[in-house]
């Protein structure tokens, strides 16, 4: 026999991560992204770069950006 627990997750749900969503939370949350979260390495200046590779490095200076401008709230 097996058995199942089936979570339904409703917009309330939703609305209460936002509504408690702390700067510290935050930080932690930015913070603790392993790194290579998003598909971003970054390339030999000889190989060829891609609009994806400058996206994605924009992507990890908005986070880093994000993370100090949320402790300097603290």
């Amino acid at each position: 026999m097996r058995e199942y627990t089936v979570i339904e997750y409703e917009q309330e749900d939703f609305d209460a991560v936002a509504r408690g969503m702390t700067p510290e939370r935050a930080i932690e949350i930015l913070s603790g992204l392993p790194r290579g979260y998003f598909p971003y390495r970054l390339p030999e200046w000889n190989d060829k770069v891609t609009e994806s590779d400058l996206h994605n490095f924009e992507i990890c200076c908005a986070i880093r950006k994000s993370i100090s401008a949320l402790k300097e709230c603290e």
